[in-house]
């Protein structure tokens, strides 16, 4: 006697993972809505096992993780991930894929061919618009009619399953396409004369810029956020989401391709584009949230052709320095650089940053996803340890690579200058913007990070001037990094209790995005990090001369500018 089972809705799961063009590449993996060509309405999931093709708008369409792995010689892909709030396809396919093995089995028929028949394939339709078919390749099958005989007995006569194993001929591509029920069947070529009926649109909501923290998803990770201390390397390590500049990320997005990563002078950005591609930030889900999309692959995209991997090595050198621990990983894994690969940047277990391909990249689970913290005052928000108490009021001093607007009780004043027995002058600044490369003393009403709120913005007014313009000029000097002043600390005079600038004898260097004076000339009154030059020479915040600027702040002309 036959093994009778009921088999769900096999076609309805093989709906959307849409992407591609034979001309253009796939749309990176991420939250789709997606959308017919033909009929012009959208995928919307119901359950489980169940969902069509009716909904009217966009906004009431189904959001859709898609995901694929590596693509082929042709730019084509397999699906690995399509699911939405309340269904998830792939999961679904492997149930009925299950089912119908197990009847085979029990008829002792062959189920070799249901891997490949299970298998979603994201083609590119080769149009402008980026349109994809969604196909299955179904292998010769000898004695098929016998077996699909039985599957059909076994699907208790569910019209989807009906559909889409009478309508199957082995040896053939089958177009996943939709019916004048807005239910979807497969056909072996286009059902209408211009073929739209079989091709898809996957549409995605733009992300948004701005100044965040950059963390990662995994909950039991001992260093989350991302943040760069150290000149010549970007690394994760223990920072708080509160009051550390150092991971402070300037983000700008164009779609979901990244234009500017930018954290304490470097952008990561260049990299990409130095090695042919593009840096992208991809929706994604976590293991904790299967449905909701709020941690983000990241990822450099390498081109089509013509990739040279010991170059892509030499540029992340370049861009990130030769210490680099990211630039070290696309090093140790430079077989993961070829044509076509996706280089996922991951967090490690031992801590820091490593890489991942397509192969890969799964088994890192939430490592390999990341979450962005907007900067703003509802919720995160970037505030400098006040440490220093005098005349009960707190101190400390600031020093960061991007201008600042004063949200919480917080007064900023320059230091003209220094007496003999560190007693510091201090004129309070006008307005509550502090510019970018100004070193600045903060007086606090307490130590609460909550009171102290500062507030990254853009480095340009309203008006379109740079805040830099007409920084108020002050005695001290600043570093972003914990390594980038001398050893030597006998000339710098730090802020210490009771309001007093004197030599920190038991420090071998300033902590990153701090202030201090210098003991050789007590009273006098310098530009930050240099003096100015009047040749046309450009020069980082430090006095170095450059060569080759990226996006950042530096000194012409003596005066600060944004390139």
């Amino acid at each position: 006697m036959k093994k009778i089972i009921t088999l769900t809705l096999l076609a309805v799961a093989m709906l959307t993972a849409m992407s591609a063009s034979a001309i253009t590449p796939l749309p990176d993996q991420g939250v789709y809505r997606i959308q017919n060509v033909y009929s012009g309405t959208w995928v919307k999931l119901q359950h489980n096992y169940l969902a069509d093709i009716t909904a009217p708008t966009y906004e009431e369409a189904s959001p859709l993780l898609v995901w694929y792995g590596e693509r082929d010689e042709n730019g084509e892909a397999l699906l690995t991930n399509l699911s939405g709030d309340g269904g998830d396809m792939i999961e679904t396919l492997e149930f009925i894929k299950g089912l119908i093995e197990e009847t085979l089995e029990y008829n002792n028929k062959p189920t070799w061919f249901l891997e490949q028949m299970f298998q979603l394939h994201l083609v590119p339709t080769g149009d402008a618009d980026g349109s994809v078919f969604l196909c299955v390749d179904v292998p010769p099958i000898d004695d098929w009619e016998e077996i699909r005989d039985i599957i059909l007995e076994a699907a208790g006569g569910q019209t989807a399953v009906t559909y889409y194993i009478s309508h199957m001929v082995p040896g053939n591509r089958h177009y996943m396409g939709i019916d004048y029920d807005g239910s979807f069947g497969y056909r072996l070529q286009a059902g209408t004369p211009e073929g739209t009926d079989i091709k898809f649109l996957m549409v995605r909501e733009d992300l948004e810029g701005g100044y965040c923290f950059v963390k990662t998803a995994s909950a039991t990770a001992e260093a989350p956020y991302l943040r760069r201390v150290h000149e010549k390397s970007s690394t994760v390590d223990l920072a708080s989401p509160h009051n550390d500049a150092s991971a402070v990320f300037d983000l700008a997005v164009n779609d979901i391709k990244v234009t500017r990563l930018a954290v304490q002078g470097l952008d990561l950005a260049p990299l990409a584009q130095a090695a042919g591609g593009y840096l992208a930030l991809c929706p994604t889900n976590t293991e904790a949230s299967k449905f909701v999309y709020d941690a983000y692959a990241l990822k450099l995209q390498l081109p089509d052709e013509g990739v040279d991997a010991a170059a892509v090595v030499a540029a992340a050198k370049t861009a990130l320095g030769e210490d680099s621990e990211i630039a070290a990983a696309l090093e140790s894994h430079i077989d993961l650089i070829k044509d076509r690969a996706a280089i996922y940047f991951v967090h490690s277990d031992q801590g820091g940053v490593t890489v991942a391909g397509d192969a890969n990249y799964a088994a890192y689970g939430d490592n390999a996803k990341w979450k962005l913290e907007m900067i703003d005052t509802d919720a995160n928000y970037f505030a400098p340890a006040a440490t220093v108490e005098a005349n009960g009021k707190y101190y400390t001093t600031f020093y960061a690579a991007f201008p600042v607007s004063i949200v919480g009780n917080v007064a900023p004043y320059i230091v003209t200058a220094v007496a003999e027995d560190g007693t510091p002058t201090l004129e309070a600044m006008e307005g509550n913007i502090i510019a970018a490369g100004t070193p600045v003393v903060l007086e606090c009403a307490s130590n609460d990070d909550a009171s102290n709120m500062l507030m990254p913005i853009a480095a340009v007014d309203p008006q379109g001037i740079p805040y830099l313009e007409n920084a108020p000029k002050s005695m001290l000097k600043g570093t972003l990094f914990d390594d980038n002043t001398p050893n030597d600390m006998s000339t710098m005079l730090t802020l210490q209790e009771g309001l007093m600038f004197a030599v920190d004898a038991e420090s071998d260097f300033m902590p990153a995005n701090k202030a201090w004076a210098d003991k050789t000339v007590p009273t006098a009154i310098s530009t930050v990090g240099t003096d100015a030059q009047a040749d046309d020479a450009i020069y980082d915040l430090m006095g170095r001369k450059v060569t080759s600027p990226t996006h950042g702040i530096y000194i012409k002309y003596g005066k600060k500018v944004v390139l």
